[in-house]
């Protein structure tokens, strides 16, 4: 049976995460993205926003642990954190806010470096390229993102898009590839 469009995306958000790809997070897996994250980013060792998002990914580690559990061996499956995600008792605002805006959050600090709120393509395409999102991807996701074809991307939509990502019942809105395509 084929996955939702929420549980693709969920499955594709924790994608990004499991580093070893083994089907499980943990604690390690969550250091190290943040930590290769940074350097695909271009980040210097000695960058506040390094340290930012660093720190977003311990705090979200331990806030996905409090709110799904880890099995015995300190882990959460791909499975466990999808079936969380797409829980109709889901609690969405919690979710977005605990679990979704921290690394969301470091990740805009690190890329608005003139501080104007606004991501450009530039901005956003290299976001993207560090997750490995395909350029074709990640441009139609920015033009379909920027609801106000203004050329940038304001935080109200990156957060919009996020909120979308992760709960839209529209098969457009969920189907944008903000971290690309999940297998």
């Amino acid at each position: 049976m084929r996955p939702s469009p929420q549980e693709a995306n969920a499955g594709s958000a924790f994608d990004t995460s499991d580093v070893n790809q083994d089907g499980f997070i943990d604690k390690q897996d969550m250091y190290l993205v943040g930590l290769h994250l940074a350097d695909r980013l271009g980040l210097p060792p000695d960058a506040p926003a390094r340290g930012r998002l660093q720190d977003a990914y311990a705090q979200v580690w331990e806030n996905v642990v409090a709110a799904v559990g880890t099995d015995e061996e300190g882990r959460i499956s791909r499975e466990r954190y999808v079936e969380y995600a797409v829980s109709p008792r889901l609690d969405r605002t919690a979710f977005i806010v605990a679990i979704v805006w921290p690394i969301t959050d470091a990740l805009w600090d690190a890329l608005d470096t003139d501080g104007d709120q606004k991501l450009s393509m530039r901005e956003y395409l290299h976001l993207w390229s560090a997750y490995d999102v395909g350029t074709a991807e990640a441009r139609e996701a920015f033009i379909l993102l920027d609801t106000d074809g203004d050329g940038h991307l304001g935080k109200d939509e990156f957060a919009q898009a996020m909120y979308d990502f992760y709960f839209s019942e529209d098969p457009e809105k969920a189907a944008i590839p903000i971290l690309g395509r999940s297998s």
